[in-house]
């Protein structure tokens, strides 16, 4: 890489970390060329030379965030080992919430309400989606090879929601799994979602002072469905 080469790619680092840490400090609003140029003491016709928009920094910060989110299950992951895909799928939730308390303005971007700007912005943003699902779907697959779990038959299933599924199932890769596993993984999903959700905004603290135990209780609800060992986190104080 020439010299030339290495500082643009720096200064395109410092535009992705400057906008993510005016988002942290004031909303995504706060994202604004004008604003990254001042913090960075250049013109914002610089940053034009990178980014033909907002909406194009946004979606390269948005990129970086679900990165850097579906590495550490991934790193997760391997704690554990791929043998035990089960218990796999039991730390990946919990680093799940760890790191959407950790970050709760790039959860709110990430899965969060849609940006208001359009919907170029928010269908970029599910395009990345697609890594996370991915990233829990590997040892999800995994588990259903090695010991399936009980799933709805296609035959309960309506023609529209199989369809869905069969599409769903071919975007992501995991052909090799029948619809209904396909749908259990979608009910998982919106069980680590919906907690997650409660959680990083503050829902679950308004009604109980132990949101851990909450939460594990979540946990252990999604490794009865998939036939998992629970198994309880080594400190279950009320922190994130």
């Amino acid at each position: 890489m020439s010299r030339r080469e290495r500082l643009r790619a720096e200064l395109d680092q410092d535009l992705r970390a400057t906008a993510r840490r005016l988002l942290v400090a004031s909303g995504p609003e706060a994202v604004a060329f004008t604003a990254i140029a001042r913090e960075l003491s250049i013109t914002p016709p610089a940053i034009y030379r990178y980014y033909a928009n907002r909406d194009e920094l946004i979606q390269a910060l948005a990129h970086d965030l679900v990165t850097e989110l579906v590495q550490g299950l991934h790193a997760a992951a391997a704690t554990v080992g791929d043998q035990r895909p089960g218990q796999q799928i039991l730390v990946m939730m919990r680093d799940f919430r760890a790191w959407s308390l950790r970050n709760r303005a790039e959860f709110a971007l990430l899965l969060g309400t849609p940006m208001p700007e359009g919907r170029v912005v928010s269908g970029s943003i599910m395009q990345d989606w697609m890594w996370l699902a991915k990233a829990f779907g590997v040892p999800f697959e995994r588990l259903w090879q090695q010991r399936p779990f009980e799933v709805p038959a296609d035959a309960e299933l309506s023609r529209e929601l199989a369809a869905q599924l069969d599409l769903y199932r071919e975007q992501i890769g995991f052909t090799a799994l029948p619809k209904g596993a396909v749908l259990v993984f979608f009910e998982c999903w919106s069980r680590i979602y919906g907690a997650t959700c409660l959680d990083v905004y503050g829902h679950f603290s308004m009604a109980v002072p132990d949101v851990v135990s909450v939460y594990e209780r979540m946990c252990q609800g999604v490794c009865d469905m998939l036939g998992i060992d629970y198994e309880p986190p080594a400190n279950t104080a009320g922190g994130p």
